[in-house]
C-alpha cells in the first residue's frame, strides 16, 4: 500500500522530500524550454549538465522499478498515486494538482480540487490542450471512484468543452460517483473557472475482479518485460503464474 494521510489531514505525498525536490526542478526546467527564449550557448551547456546528472543517477539507481505503491481508499485523495502525472509531486511530469475530500448535498464522497497549468501543457494559443482536460479528467473521475468504494478502469470516457480552459489560472475540481450497475460504474466531473464551468466529463469504468487485474498486469509484463513490474506486483505475477492463470484468462 501506498502511505497515506487521513482523509481530512495533510497529504503526506506533498511533503518536502528528495524526489519531490528534484521533480520540481525537473518541472521548472520543463516549462522553461517551453515558455522562455534562451540562447543556444546557455541551453547547450544545460544540455550537457544534464547528461552527466542522467549517467550519475542512472548509475545510483538501485535495480528494478521504484515501487508503485496503492491507493489507501480511506486516506488522502492526493496520496492515492505519489507519482500520477496530473497530481503527483514527485513526478516532473504532473501539473500538479492538488486534490482534497469532500461530500456532494446528498452525503456522497467527492473529489475536489484545484490546478493551475503552466504554459507546458497549452493547447490553442493561452488555452489548455484537450488531451491534458482529458488525462485529468480521467484521474479525477477515478479517485471518485475510489473515495466512494467503487474503483474500476476507465470503460468510455466522455468530454464535454464548453468553454476554452484557460492557461495560469487557478481552476476548480470537481467529481463524484453517480451509480454502479453491475460492473458498470458511472462518474461525473467538471473543471471551472470563476465559477464558470469550461469542461465536463462522464466516465463509464468497468470493476475488474482483482484476479482478472493480475492476469491483465501478468500479460502486460510479458509483452514489455518485467522492467513494467516492482517487486511487489512481481511477487504477484508470479503468484499467478503458479495458480496456471493465462493470458487468455486475463482478458477475457
Amino acid at each position: 500500500m501506498t502511505p497515506a494521510a487521513p482523509r481530512d489531514g495533510e497529504p503526506l505525498s506533498v511533503q518536502p522530500s528528495a524526489i519531490n525536490r528534484f521533480a520540481a526542478g525537473l518541472r521548472r526546467l520543463i516549462n522553461l524550454s517551453v515558455a522562455r527564449v534562451v540562447d543556444d550557448a546557455a541551453l547547450t551547456a544545460a544540455a550537457v549538465t544534464l547528461e552527466e546528472m542522467g549517467e550519475a543517477l542512472d548509475a545510483a539507481a538501485a535495480p528494478g522499478r521504484r515501487p508503485r505503491g496503492h491507493p489507501i481508499a480511506e486516506g488522502h485523495p492526493q496520496d492515492y498515486f505519489w507519482t500520477s502525472p496530473m497530481a503527483g509531486h514527485a513526478n516532473a511530469l504532473s501539473v500538479p494538482a492538488r486534490y482534497w475530500a469532500d461530500v456532494t448535498d446528498d452525503g456522497q464522497p467527492c473529489i475536489r480540487g484545484t490546478v493551475n497549468v503552466p504554459l507546458a501543457y497549452e493547447g490553442p494559443p493561452t488555452c489548455v490542450h484537450g488531451g491534458v482536460i482529458s488525462l485529468l479528467f480521467d484521474e479525477l473521475l477515478g479517485n471518485a471512484n475510489i473515495i466512494s468504494g467503487h474503483a474500476g478502469m476507465t470503460g468510455t470516457l466522455t468530454v464535454r468543452y464548453r468553454k476554452p480552459t484557460p492557461l495560469m489560472m487557478d481552476l476548480d475540481l470537481w467529481a463524484t460517483f453517480v451509480r454502479q450497475e453491475g460492473r458498470k460504474i458511472t462518474t461525473i466531473a467538471t473543471i471551472s473557472v470563476g465559477g464558470v464551468v469550461t469542461a465536463e466529463a462522464e466516465g463509464l469504468f468497468i470493476e475488474v475482479p482483482p484476479q482478472q487485474m493480475l492476469g491483465i498486469v501478468s500479460a502486460n509484463a510479458d509483452r514489455a518485460g518485467r522492467v513494467v513490474l516492482d517487486d511487489e506486483l512481481t511477487r504477484f505475477v508470479d503468484g499467478t503464474a503458479a495458480n496456471g492463470l493465462t493470458t487468455n484468462d486475463a482478458e477475457g
